[in-house]
């Protein structure tokens, strides 16, 4: 009986925390030139963002330096306050609970620097991860990076699940990926959709709407669409 109690306790646990609507940034879309050349930039957190930054632990501000002593992974971390990015691959609603979301999400590494024009993370991850919050599903597109703050309060599978406090947004147009980044652990099941991914370099400074299709797949095959997605 005791394992059913603490199951119960810490859905009850992980809806509660969620219960107020989680603060929402999105990246405005801009367009991409290529004046001034490219230059690297430590990552700079919005003012709404900066609170929750700043709650950070220092060995949870770089999540994946392909130079780190110690492997980072989202496992294991039960009770942690973090902050992962990840990609949107499948947003659920709630039975019962208005405007409550889950996302499935396939982490990305980051290693505490980006490129100053545009938000880049490894294309290499640790997993899946679900992220709950109150919040309105279009808002977070699907394929979309995301940054997510809040507690570990359960694992189950390997998959942590996280409730967020503060959820910041890069549609396409708005990120990229490295091709440099520590060893990939990312679920396969989202490998399929990566057409480009045996065939050389990645990282695109300037990437397009084909860029996106041929790195994550169509988004109408994802978010709250990945039911309609083909299994390979």
């Amino acid at each position: 009986m005791r394992r059913p109690v603490l199951t119960v306790l810490a859905v009850l646990l992980f809806g509660s925390v969620c219960s107020a609507q989680a603060p929402t940034e999105t990246q405005p879309v801009k367009e991409l030139t290529r004046e001034g050349g490219l230059g690297s930039c430590a990552y700079a957190p919005t003012e709404k963002e900066k609170p929750f930054f700043n709650r950070l632990a220092p060995d949870e501000r770089v999540t994946g330096s392909a130079f780190a002593k110690k492997p980072y992974r989202i496992q294991g971390k039960k009770g942690r306050y973090v902050s992962w990015f990840g990609i949107v691959r499948v947003i659920s609603h709630a039975q019962q609970v208005e405007n409550q979301l889950t996302l499935l999400l396939e982490q990305k590494y980051f290693d505490g620097v980006t490129d100053c024009h545009i938000m880049l993370v490894a294309q290499s991850g640790s997993g899946d991860f679900e992220a709950r919050l109150e919040g309105d599903a279009d808002s977070i597109p699907a394929l979309a990076l995301v940054r997510v703050y809040g507690k570990v309060v359960e694992e189950v599978n390997g998959v942590p699940k996280v409730a967020v406090e503060y959820i910041r947004v890069w549609p396409w147009m708005t990120f990229t990926f490295s091709d440099f980044g520590a060893e990939d652990h990312s679920n396969p099941r989202w490998a399929q959709y990566c057409k480009v991914c045996k065939e050389g370099q990645i990282y695109n400074p300037y990437p397009t709407l084909a860029y996106y299709l041929n790195v994550l797949g169509e988004p109408k095959d994802f978010g709250t669409h990945i039911q309609d997605a083909k299994q390979k």
